[in-house]
């Protein structure tokens, strides 16, 4: 029985343990407020504020949960099995995904399932700062772990082990000649310039300098090769690591994200790592090993004056960490801006003939102008700020050489150190504050550095596909079955609400029904593109979860609606799904599907290059391709999804024939735009929002005249009207 009243007290809601708890951010009236749902074992009710139940059902009553779209938010809707609508609480769209996934946790809990939802809202600020994310669920710039995250970058040293060591080697040796010649300065004055005698020691002092500019030299050219190859072989690692990790990372994860942004992460990101591993890490260990080794040599000479010029270098630290922060975020901006101009850039070039076709290139250069703003206003606005901070720092570094000028000056005035060592600490003064002065830039450009890594890693840490290496391996007969598959994209709002029909080997069945049926999200799960919510997919009597994926994938075969042509050979397209294909071979199945008269007719045949997505061919002509590619891969299970749509009617009988000597022993799943097209289907299953309405052949559902009767004689009046041809 369905309970909607107030209950005054939360004697029974005590006494049940509480499933789910999700806090709503709007009241009844609509305004701004805090109700609570709560989902237990046997109810699900609406908490007031003050503990009051304003709304309760029986878990039992409740058929299945929906959540309503509104403007600014939505609604919980629960369904009994009366068929009655009730309305449970409203909610903004900051907590929708939340309240989606409430729904579907209803839904499991009415139907005895085991609750499996996720609750955690999406990430749009900093759980440590409460920054706005770049993105959602995203890393925020500002407090990246960066000190976990080079350790996680370095890691990738371990095949390299030998050259990391030679070039720690080579750092020392690098850190011992920069200290030798102030060391020869000084010993030149006193020894020679001062006491005006003995001018072979000159010759000596000079043949040593010489000598240890050599080494100097060959030191320098040997660690920059040893640094190349090892910064490349790190970044092209990673590069590897982030591909290798796209390629099996579940479809959701690009239903999300637009490709501009995925690619900046293979290219971008890892490009600022490379950059920092072959010039930041090598400058700040040489420069860090130097530093303490000239602190030593001023601190022999005398600790007064070593105290006296290194008195400014705490304050440029200071200074550094202060300032440097803010402009290492503004430049993190910067790389968001240059991802947002990719992401247009790409957008616009891949959908140029759209462009043109609808004559909207002015428009797409205003918005071109707008990216190139803001990318030029970030740029200028970080640059400008570092700029100044790094003039101010210029000040602090100047104040190293005066202290040495007047403490210095007057000590050997009072004849306290030697002229010549006046000099050398003149020349460390300027080994130390040199790079001490880029110090925040360094600090600036690890930052970028380490936030690329970190988001190169969030891709390589997301949520995969199943493992390549796991799962039953068998080879694939063709009986398809879905039983009781329900799926959404989202979760509240199922698309396939339940069904359940099986295919046997051989047969060929046709998915038909209007637009957001079902019918194209029917073969993605097939293809395990995406997996169902609840109920199963059995190949062969196995659950497909238990197979094993790739081995699953490489007897299915599919040709699209718009074909995907690789910019390669018609040859290298054909073959792609069996790449050891003999040309013999790749012939046959051009021939089988009425492909290769008109390749013979191409200048080069089948070494014609196809160009990006196949622009050089037309529709009907990538079509067949596709069509070649599929019957060469030798599929046990195919799936045809539109895939004579948009051609002429003779191009239409030609990838016909193909097909059908395609389609001969294997198990087929067709979605065709024409449904005349459908008539040597075995059975014909027409989806009506997302359940199976009606099944038959094409003659026993025209016979029934019902929704697929209906379908049919709508596109014969349309195209009557329009004169495309017999439907």
């Amino acid at each position: 029985m369905c309970d909607t009243q107030v209950v005054p007290g939360r004697e029974q809601a005590a006494s049940e343990q509480t499933l789910i708890r999700l806090q709503a951010d709007l009241d009844a009236e609509g305004r701004f407020g805090q109700r609570t749902l709560e989902v237990t074992g046997q109810h699900v009710r609406v908490v007031e504020p003050g503990g009051a139940i304003s709304f309760q059902i029986a878990l039992g009553d409740v058929h299945s949960a929906r959540n309503e779209p509104l403007v600014g938010g939505g609604r919980l809707e629960l369904t009994t099995h009366r068929g009655e609508i009730l309305p449970v609480l409203s909610y903004s769209l900051a907590v929708a995904a939340q309240f989606s996934e409430a729904a579907r946790g209803i839904e499991q809990l009415a139907r005895g399932e085991p609750l499996c939802i996720n609750l955690k809202p999406e990430q749009t600020r900093c759980a440590r700062c409460q920054r706005l994310l770049p993105e959602k669920d995203g890393v925020c710039p500002a407090c990246v772990q960066r000190g976990r995250t080079l350790l996680r970058v370095l890691s990738y040293m371990r095949p390299y082990r030998g050259q990391a060591i030679l070039l720690s080697l080579l750092a020392l040796v690098t850190t011992g000649v920069n200290l030798i010649p102030p060391r020869l300065q000084a010993l030149i004055i006193d020894n020679v310039l001062i006491q005006r005698q003995n001018l072979s020691l000159l010759l000596v002092y000079m043949t040593i300098w010489l000598g240890v500019l050599v080494v100097a030299t060959g030191v320098q050219i040997w660690t920059g090769r040893v640094i190349s190859r090892l910064a490349g072989s790190i970044a092209a690692d990673l590069r590897s690591s982030v591909y290798r990790a796209v390629e099996f990372l579940q479809v959701s994860y690009f239903d999300k994200r637009q490709v501009g942004a995925i690619a900046s992460r293979v290219t971008q990101d890892t490009e600022r790592v490379w950059g920092f591993l072959v010039d930041g890490l090598p400058y700040l260990a040489s420069n860090t090993l130097l530093l303490v080794g000239i602190i030593i040599f001023l601190f022999r000479v005398s600790w007064q004056l070593a105290l006296a010029v290194l008195s400014p270098v705490p304050i440029i630290l200071a200074f550094s960490a202060v300032f440097w922060r803010p402009i290492s975020q503004m430049y993190y901006r910067v790389g968001q801006k240059w991802a947002r101009f990719h992401m247009h850039l790409n957008e616009s070039l891949t959908g140029i003939r759209v462009v043109k076709a609808f004559a909207r290139e002015d428009r797409e250069y205003n918005k071109f102008l707008q990216r190139n703003r803001e990318l030029r206003d970030a740029g200028i606005h970080a640059d400008c700020r570092w700029f100044t901070v790094f003039g101010a720092m210029t000040l602090f570094v100047g104040m190293g050489a005066l202290i040495n000028w007047i403490v210095g000056g007057y000590m050997v005035y009072r004849g306290q150190i030697s002229l010549g060592n006046f000099i050398m600490v003149n020349a460390y003064i300027g080994l130390v504050y040199g790079p001490l002065q880029w110090f925040g830039q360094l600090n600036q450009w690890f930052s970028r550095a380490m936030a690329g890594a970190e988001r190169i890693f969030e891709v390589i840490d997301a949520d995969k596909e199943t493992r390549a290496d796991q799962g039953v391996r068998r080879d694939i007969v063709g009986e398809v079955t879905f039983d009781n598959v329900r799926f959404g994209y989202d979760k509240s709002n199922p698309v396939l609400k339940g069904i359940s029909f099986t295919a046997r080997p051989g047969e060929m069945i046709g998915l038909v029904g209007k637009s957001g049926a079902g019918k194209s999200t029917t073969i993605s799960l097939l293809c395990r593109f995406y997996e169902p919510d609840a109920g199963t997919i059995r190949i062969d009597g196995m659950d497909y979860r238990e197979m094993h994926l790739h081995h699953m994938r490489e007897q299915i075969g599919v040709v699209l609606q718009e074909p995907f042509l690789f910019n390669g050979t018609i040859a290298e397209n054909i073959a792609y799904g069996r790449p050891g294909a003999s040309f013999e071979e790749i012939v046959e199945a051009a021939k089988a599907a009425n492909a290769h008269h008109f390749i013979l007719s191409k200048p080069d045949g089948y070494d014609t290059i196809v160009g990006e997505r196949g622009a050089k061919l037309s529709g009907g002509e990538r079509q067949r391709i596709s069509i070649a590619r599929a019957i060469l891969h030798n599929p046990r299970i195919l799936i045809l999804d539109e895939a004579t749509s948009s051609v002429d009617v003779e191009t239409e009988k030609q990838i016909q024939e193909a097909i059908a000597r395609l389609v001969e022993g294997r198990t087929t799943f067709a979605i065709a735009h024409r449904l005349s097209t459908l008539r040597n289907a075995t059975r014909l299953i027409v989806l009506d929002k997302g359940q199976i309405a009606e099944v038959g052949t094409h003659a026993e559902l025209m016979e029934k005249r019902g929704i697929f009767f209906q379908l049919v004689e709508t596109q014969s009046r349309l195209t009557q009207i329009i004169g495309i041809g017999e439907v």
